[in-house]
């Protein structure tokens, strides 16, 4: 999923350039709720505190530990952190509203993030939780039945008044608020406002320079008040004997917080060890954006296999004859071949 985060850029009389320092530090800042821009961030009726007392009376149940537990969930609001993306519709950010009230009236510019990889740049899962926003006309009731819902955070942390609805907002909650570092592959594409000075622009692309980053200028598309892109330029990586598209093809990517898996289709001539080491090797320097294994097959036929388990019979006899190899995460200068076959 791609998010994106639109930029003031400079602070006007200030001469503050952090956004674009940020930016080239890979950085993001996680608010506290207080302050956010939206004073009614977290509000809702607590119907919680309300029936405990008739539990009490009614059951003769002692409540003192969830009166107490409660309240430590309410004070740890204040630690949290917010860092908030828009989603759009189209491949691109094409929200004029948002352009014209985060990114400085178009004089900013807006970051294409993926939100897979920017979540797991938190060292543990734990530490960040990654919600929809849900825009709703009154405050949410937070019942007792509400705290084993899984609805129960998106009531507490991410529910928002429906005038809010035009941001389609996307947020990572993290554990505490302050500055979160973020993977270099996380970047994926920069978009400059209308009105943002080239001088700017070009000091982004020049000190993103050894990335994979593509960088567009929105513009007015004739006849009409929607916003379009146009690619003005691409950086790249600079990778030494860089594989060749026809000598792979990648069939499936597993993401999980420790490592990816990656499934990957090898078309070379070559499938003796050295060349299959030498490929993984390559291939990770690519593609890889933390410890990864690296699946490689000789055919799709056995594609709608990837992930099926158990395998029986025929199919865990195409399925063995098909994986040629596999790079594990731990032994990346390493290959088995064949491994699933016995």
């Amino acid at each position: 999923m791609i998010g994106y985060k639109y930029r003031a850029n400079a602070i006007e009389g200030k001469g503050s350039t952090r956004d674009i320092e940020s930016l080239l530090n890979d950085e993001i800042w996680a608010s506290s709720f207080r302050n956010l821009n939206d004073p009614f961030e977290a509000t809702y009726t607590d119907e919680i505190s309300k029936v405990l007392p008739i539990f009490n009376q009614v059951f003769n149940v002692n409540i003192g530990d969830i009166q107490k537990n409660w309240k430590e969930l309410m004070a740890f609001k204040d630690k949290l952190g917010i860092y908030s993306l828009s989603t759009s519709d189209k491949d691109f950010p094409d929200n004029e509203l948002m352009w014209a009230h985060y990114a400085n009236s178009h004089k900013g510019f807006c970051i294409a993030y993926d939100v897979e990889k920017l979540e797991d740049s938190e060292k543990f899962s734990l530490y960040v939780n990654r919600m929809t926003i849900n825009y709703s006309e009154k405050p949410p009731q937070i019942e007792i039945t509400d705290i084993k819902s899984p609805n129960f955070i998106i009531k507490l942390f991410g529910t928002k008044s429906a005038v809010w609805q035009y941001e389609k907002e996307i947020r990572l909650l993290y554990t505490n608020y302050g500055m979160k570092k973020y993977n270099p592959f996380t970047l994926k594409a920069i978009y400059f406002g209308l009105n943002m000075d080239k001088q700017y622009q070009a000091q982004i692309i020049e000190n993103l320079e050894n990335r994979d980053v593509k960088f567009y200028k929105m513009e007015r598309k004739d006849k009409s008040y929607n916003l379009v892109p146009t690619l003005i330029c691409e950086n790249q990586r600079k990778i030494e004997n860089k594989l060749s598209s026809d000598q792979y093809e990648i069939l499936k990517i597993d993401h999980n917080h420790i490592v990816e898996n990656f499934h990957v289709l090898y078309k070379g001539i070559k499938k003796d060890k050295e060349s299959l080491i030498n490929f993984s090797s390559k291939f990770r320097e690519q593609y890889a954006t933390k410890p990864s294994n690296i699946n490689i097959y000789d055919s799709k036929a056995c594609i709608d296999l990837i992930g099926k388990y158990p395998l029986y019979g025929k199919e865990k006899t195409l399925f063995a004859n098909h994986l040629i190899a596999l790079s594990m995460f731990d032994t990346p200068d390493d290959i088995l071949l064949y491994p699933d076959k016995y």
